[in-house]
């Protein structure tokens, strides 16, 4: 797995809790998994939605 995903996508959903959980235990993937086997997996796929969106993004607001 591609470590800046799996940061990126523990960031996302420390965001999305609302900064009540510890910020390293969101990264490291010390919470028990709610729907992806492991907290570590579930964090990879968040970091892989999050990049396609700001990819779209990007490509939306320079070539529309």
């Amino acid at each position: 797995m591609i470590p800046l995903t799996r940061y990126l996508g523990g960031f996302i959903r420390w965001l999305l809790k609302g900064c009540f959980t510890n910020l390293k235990d969101e990264v490291e993937g010390n919470i028990d998994p709610t729907w992806g086997g492991t907290y570590d997996f579930e964090n990879y796929v968040t970091g892989i939605f999050t990049i396609v969106i700001i990819i779209g993004l990007i490509i939306l607001i320079f070539f529309w």
